[in-house]
């Protein structure tokens, strides 16, 4: 493969090679219920994967920050906020524990 390709390959999938102005990096995206809906929620696997790395048990987890960095990527409405902090928490609560278990 030449060198286009592998530079081609590597923002696609994310080889840390690459960076935002040069074209976006492939995200996970997850399921969460939210408010009795299934919501596709981008990034949250990253999300978690940073502040575990970091050491952050759930109770650590400055949630503001978590949910701008979330909301960067995803459009969530207004009126369904709350339910997503709630839900992004839950999840990562049982990311946490898998974890460490």
């Amino acid at each position: 493969m030449g060198k286009l390709g592998k530079n081609l390959l590597g923002k696609l999938v994310g080889s840390g090679k690459s960076c935002c102005c040069c074209g976006p990096s492939i995200v996970s995206v997850r399921k969460v219920r939210i408010g009795g809906k299934d919501m596709e929620i981008a990034g949250l696997e990253e999300e978690f994967e940073s502040y575990c790395a970091a050491g952050k048990a759930p109770e650590d987890v400055d949630n503001e920050e978590l949910m701008q960095n979330l909301l960067k990527i995803n459009e969530i409405p207004e009126a369904e906020m709350k339910n997503f902090k709630a839900a992004v928490l839950k999840e990562y609560k049982k990311y946490y524990q898998d974890k460490i278990a």
